[in-house]
């Protein structure tokens, strides 16, 4: 499925024009899987919204795993758009021609960049607007479930109870916002970044592209497996707001916390948010600069000049 919306040029460059227009789609093709793409968030959006008022059904729990899968879908398609980019012209014996030319290594290196963002700039809208949209259900969530705990299940075994008021957290919720639009695009630039740097580095598409999946799984499994050492079976808001997981999981567990109400429960829990909100963005930026410093370098190594004519 392809799904790509245009990124606007920055600076007029040829090696963007090339890669976009030699990789893009047809533009009817292009709207189909835009709309398809869409399509699955809306159902996916409608099915959790259809369980709020279902307190037996784990709503927080299935939001969490559809950021999740879609999160996966995006690093994948940003990964493999960016180790064919280089990787591309030293396969098809065209890159001696695109060095003669004189184009320096860092317009060869942007334009290949803004033309891989053009290719998944769909899937980047589609993964932040997944998580915007999952923010207030993560708030309706817990209010539905925390009004039915003190109003029914306390009330019925300990007597009549008065329910502490439920309010939100402004702060919390703009940078719930915010972070969600700025940890999307950072997964794709961090993604696209390193796909590039293993395609110039390795010279093959494959290699590259299964070098840049472990690259960037090496994280997830290493956080992955330490959240579940440190916090073993027990329930899923403690596993979300275990710090260590935001790395894993590019800060869908911070956002989460941010995203949740002032209540008698969460009285800490916008506070604790922000550790792994930092570590989660400090990983996305690292991997994208040493990532296009890694393609940057590989791209002279192979014979691209530092200042070029064009």
């Amino acid at each position: 499925m392809a799904i790509s919306i245009r990124v606007p040029s920055l600076n007029n460059n040829p090696i963007e024009w090339q890669e976009t227009r030699q990789n893009g789609s047809p533009l009817a093709r292009t709207r189909v899987g835009i709309l398809f793409g869409m399509g699955l968030v809306v159902v996916a959006v409608v099915t959790i919204i259809l369980t709020l008022d279902r307190i037996s059904l784990p709503t927080q729990q299935l939001a969490i795993y559809i950021i999740w899968i879609i999160h996966a879908v995006t690093a994948a398609r940003s990964i493999s758009a960016g180790s064919n980019a280089i990787s591309r012209e030293h396969v098809g014996k065209t890159w001696d021609s695109l060095v003669l030319t004189g184009v320096s290594a860092r317009r060869i290196l942007i334009g290949k960049w803004l033309g891989v963002l053009n290719r998944v700039a769909g899937w980047m809208l589609i993964f932040g607007t997944i998580r915007l949209v999952m923010l207030p259900v993560f708030m309706v969530s817990l209010v539905y479930r925390y009004a039915w705990y003190n109003g029914g299940y306390v009330s019925q075994y300990y007597g009549d109870r008065v329910i502490e008021p439920v309010d939100w957290v402004p702060w919390a919720a703009f940078l719930g916002v915010v972070m969600s639009v700025v940890l999307s695009v950072l997964e794709v630039l961090a993604c696209t970044a390193l796909g590039m740097a293993t395609s110039a580095f390795l010279r093959r598409g494959w290699t590259a592209m299964i070098a840049a999946f472990c690259l960037r799984l090496l994280p997830v499994a290493l956080f992955g497996a330490f959240t579940r050492y440190e916090v073993g079976t027990g329930p899923y808001w403690r596993t979300l707001a275990f710090p260590a997981l935001s790395i894993a999981d590019a800060g869908t567990g911070p956002l989460w916390q941010l995203a949740l109400p002032l209540t008698g429960w969460t009285r800490q829990t916008h506070a604790s948010a922000l550790p792994g909100l930092w570590m989660a963005t400090a990983l996305l930026v690292a991997i994208m600069i040493v990532g296009l410093t890694v393609a940057w370098w590989s791209i002279r190594r192979d014979g691209a000049l530092a200042t070029g004519s064009a």
